[in-house]
């Protein structure tokens, strides 16, 4: 009787593994109009992660080609590390100095999008994010992460993306030859921190292609009013031949065509219209967040 109990028990637990395993892991085919940021943002990981768990040597995929999906979450209701987590650092976990932050007071966010979760694990579930330049009220402080008020609840964001200091000083990236962008700079630079508005075109508001438009003007050269219109012109350069003064364009609202254009600073940084006001980002966080159509040059700046 023991034996047939021991036998019953091992086989119960045999036909929970292939379970087990699906659970962990799930497969992918990849269908006409697939990127690797989209098939990342679909399944709450990253785009470093799909292509380290399928040994991807580059980002080119082909209809029917079948990707590993591990930790999978088809649920929904546990958000992993995102895209938008890359956006401001590989890991929202991550230890760092603590910041002079004081609960009852104020701070601002420092990256470019912040992932807000319930609780402080990078397991937790994203409640919202926090753009840039983001004011929050600090319940808690912590080395790793500060509780904040929400949307009327605590919630919690990694604390190395919070600084005490409410105003912004915007400066241009390190890796950035001020020489390179010659005039340009001296245009776009005093635009930093002006607010996105939809359909805006001057210094009181920019869309991404308003603001685009309005620094070659005060160049001397006329762009196309839309992002669209304006990938459609220009003179087309590789992304690794591109220099300052390029246009480079992205998919930003997943509609399969452009709808978000950059100016490129060079080494990798950009300067756009991106939400919420005009400020720098980089090229790898931008082509993790959204598919890349490519870079168009209108006007030789070197």
């Amino acid at each position: 009787m023991k034996k047939t109990s021991r036998l019953l028990t091992f086989l119960a637990l045999f036909t929970l593994l292939p379970t087990a395993a699906h659970a962990s892991s799930s497969a992918y085919v990849v269908s006409a109009g697939d990127t690797l940021s989209k098939i990342a943002r679909e399944h709450q990981v990253t785009v470093d992660q799909l292509v380290q768990w399928n040994q991807l040597s580059d980002d080119r995929l082909s209809i029917g080609q079948t990707l590993s999906i591990q930790g999978a979450n088809t649920s929904g209701s546990i958000a992993t590390d995102t895209p938008s987590d890359v956006a401001v650092n590989q890991n929202d976990n991550a230890t760092t100095e603590s910041k002079e932050l004081t609960a009852g007071e104020k701070a601002r966010v420092t990256g470019d999008v912040l992932n807000v979760r319930k609780k402080p694990s990078t397991d937790a579930k994203v409640l919202g994010k926090l753009q840039f330049g983001s004011i929050v009220e600090v319940v808690e402080t912590g080395s790793e992460w500060t509780k904040i008020e929400f949307e009327d609840r605590e919630a919690y964001v990694a604390t190395e993306f919070l600084s005490p200091n409410l105003t912004s000083t915007v400066s241009l990236p390190s890796e950035v030859n001020a020489e390179d962008l010659g005039r340009m700079k001296e245009i776009f630079e005093p635009l930093l921190n002006t607010p996105y508005i939809l359909g805006g075109t001057t210094p009181n508001g920019f869309d991404c292609s308003g603001f685009t438009s309005y620094v070659f003007e005060q160049l001397g050269v006329t762009l196309p009013r839309t992002s669209e219109d304006q990938f459609r012109g220009g003179h087309e350069v590789s992304l690794d031949q591109a220099q300052p003064g390029d246009l480079l364009f992205y998919d930003s609202l997943g509609k399969g065509r452009v709808s978000h254009v950059a100016i490129y600073l060079g080494n990798g940084a950009i300067v756009h219209a991106n939400g919420e006001d005009v400020r720098y980002g980089k090229v790898e966080y931008m082509h993790k967040l959204y598919p890349f159509y490519g870079v168009k040059r209108y006007a030789n700046f070197q």
